[in-house]
């Protein structure tokens, strides 16, 4: 099996193993946010926050900030986020490995879409119509998920995501049209 597809895999499934290429070590369950109505404590301080701008262009850099928790998490040796990982669809932006003697569980990732992602995004998602193209103003966009995936060594892992349009850099730059939502 590719890494790709065992990528693919494990996120649809709801499980992720340490180590990708290396012996399959203990799957864990991903948390998330079960109901957004009525947020636990215990997801106040471990949900993923990403702080991130709704349109980026492509071959842009924007930075993307990762916070774990509404509320801040303790950084002790007894429980502590152990590291916050990014990727963009399936592609993997970074790992920040994190230490009980960093001062906050955050990490900031520099998140540099290309020109590519627009293409093969949009063809992943119809071999038919392919690109995402506006008929009133010609831009071309993809829809894609940051994710957010982060370590507790109490809790376990938990994830999040957030939507962001990827705007075509030979359309300029401008924001997303309204059919996108």
């Amino acid at each position: 099996m590719s890494v790709f597809l065992l990528t693919t895999y494990i996120f649809s499934n709801i499980v992720y193993n340490n180590e990708v290429m290396g012996d399959l070590m203990s799957e864990q369950v991903i948390n998330r946010l079960k109901d957004p109505e009525n947020i636990t404590e215990t997801e106040q301080k471990h949900v993923p926050v990403i702080e991130a701008d709704e349109v980026m262009t492509a071959e842009g850099s924007f930075e993307v900030t990762v916070k774990v928790g509404e509320l801040p998490h303790v950084m002790q040796d007894e429980h502590y986020i152990e590291w916050i990982e990014l990727s963009l669809g399936d592609m993997k932006i970074g790992r920040v490995e994190l230490s009980p003697s960093d001062e906050k569980a955050e990490a900031t990732f520099t998140v540099e879409p290309t020109e590519e992602i627009v293409g093969i995004h949009a063809y992943q998602v119809c071999n038919i119509h392919g690109v995402n193209v506006c008929g009133k103003c010609g831009s071309k966009s993809v829809v894609m998920k940051l994710d957010a995936l982060i370590s507790c060594n109490v809790h376990g892992l938990w994830e999040s995501k957030k939507e962001v349009t990827i705007m075509s850099s030979h359309e300029g730059e401008g924001k997303a049209c309204a059919w996108h939502k």
